[in-house]
């Protein structure tokens, strides 16, 4: 016979389902028998099942009510999805893994087939459920991806309350107010209940992802536990250690693999200092100048402490001591305070400073004699120098001057 040219009409799910329908209908008074044959094998298939604390009533109840829900969908009688996504608040909230949760989903999957495939006793009761396979696999697919998904809602819900909590715990044990048994908070935090602890403070920043993740399995790396909160825009963390890594080691050995600024208090054997070790965990981070990144221990750097810790002072120091430079050009001034940073690294070696600046040690003289004429201090005097040395500090960590009004108010008192 010849073709027309005519396309080919394809049955839709609809009607597929529908040339078996009788045999889905006749499968409805049958549910019980069913649902008692998977949860048998479920549990006999199933070590998570048999060992878990869900009753094996509330098993057969979520079998019971997939399986007829499915069967239910497959008649065009009900699409609702409410069976599969009980399966997953339920199994979920009783600790039975994913795996086995999925599993369970294939073997009712199997088990019903079978069950069908037993009822197409007749030929056409056998093409009718070929032609609908498909759509009733289609349908479990459906269903476990349902139970699957409120699976991972109510786990991911339940880690965000149980970090919430820890949060809580943590932050009250940092700021001094927590009352019950160190002991067990500490477990509970996942700590060393007998340990050296140091507190960090990492810098929130925003256009970048959040550190505490790689932060957490580097120093797990080491044998370091930790715990973290967020707190005032930045986050602190406990680190504790028993047999492992000195936690301060730890902390440094951070350096150069975050891309934030991170402080670490001193060791403290006692929580009951953790506050203290919050101050200085924080004091410790803005050590670090703004821009920068690294680690900073706490006390290995006196005098950024004591600038950091009284920002106003340190901003009247800087303004004070080389407020004559804010009426350079900004390229200028940054050359000057340049010489005058690598000068005092060099311990004042003006050959070693040129070497490093890439110019002559004549020129390293004549930008530091500049800043003598601009500021009335000589790097040549000790009590001078450390004047400059502790000004150009509170530049590096608080920035150029912040108040540009300065500078015409110092030409217009010139020019009076």
């Amino acid at each position: 016979m010849e073709s027309n040219g005519a396309p080919q009409s394809v049955p839709t799910p609809d009607a597929m389902v529908e040339g078996a329908r009788e045999l889905f209908s006749g499968m409805i008074d049958s549910v019980g028998e069913l649902s008692d044959s998977v949860v048998a094998q479920i549990i006999n298939g199933e070590h998570d099942y048999a060992e878990s604390v869900l009753a094996e009533g509330v098993l057969e109840g979520i079998v019971h009510d997939n399986l007829e829900a499915i069967l239910q969908c497959l008649l065009g009688i009900n699409d609702s999805l409410a069976a599969p996504r009980h399966a997953g608040r339920v199994k979920a909230e009783h600790g039975i893994p994913m795996a086995s949760l999925l599993h369970a989903y294939r073997l009712a999957g199997l088990h019903l087939w079978d069950a069908m495939m037993a009822k197409a006793t007749t030929p056409e009761h056998a093409t009718a459920l070929l032609t609908a396979s498909s759509g009733v696999w289609g349908i479990i697919d459906r269903y476990s991806s349902a139970a699957a998904e409120t699976y991972r809602e109510v786990v991911d819900e339940r880690e965000r309350k149980d970090q919430q909590s820890k949060n809580v715990m943590l932050l009250t044990i940092l700021e001094g107010e927590f009352s019950g048994d160190a002991g067990r908070a500490v477990r509970a935090l996942g700590l060393p209940n007998q340990a050296t602890f140091v507190v960090l403070a990492v810098e929130m920043r925003h256009s970048d992802d959040d550190p505490i993740p790689a932060i957490t399995d580097l120093l797990r790396g080491m044998g370091v536990s930790s715990a973290w909160a967020p707190w005032k825009g930045e986050y602190l963390g406990l680190l504790g250690s028993g047999a492992g890594a000195h936690p301060s080691a730890a902390a440094q050995a951070l350096d150069g693999t975050v891309r934030s600024r991170i402080g670490a208090s001193l060791p403290l054997e006692s929580l009951e200092r953790a506050p203290d070790a919050v101050r200085q965990a924080l004091l410790a981070m803005r050590c670090i100048a703004p821009t920068a990144v690294g680690v900073h221990l706490y006390g290995a750097a006196p005098i950024d402490t004591m600038l950091v810790a009284q920002p106003a002072y340190a901003a009247e120091l800087r303004d004070g001591v080389l407020g004559g430079l804010a009426d350079l050009d900004p390229d200028d001034a940054r050359v000057l305070l340049d010489t005058l940073e690598c000068f005092f690294a060099t311990d004042g070696s003006t050959a070693e400073c040129g070497k490093q600046l890439h110019c002559h040690r004549n020129t390293v003289l004549h930008r530091l004699g500049r800043i003598t004429e601009m500021t009335g201090r000589s790097v040549a005097k000790p009590g001078q120098a450390a004047e400059l040395f502790t000004a150009l500090r509170a530049v590096r960590l608080t920035g150029l001057w912040a108040t540009p009004a300065r500078a015409p108010l110092r030409a217009a008192l010139r020019s009076a």
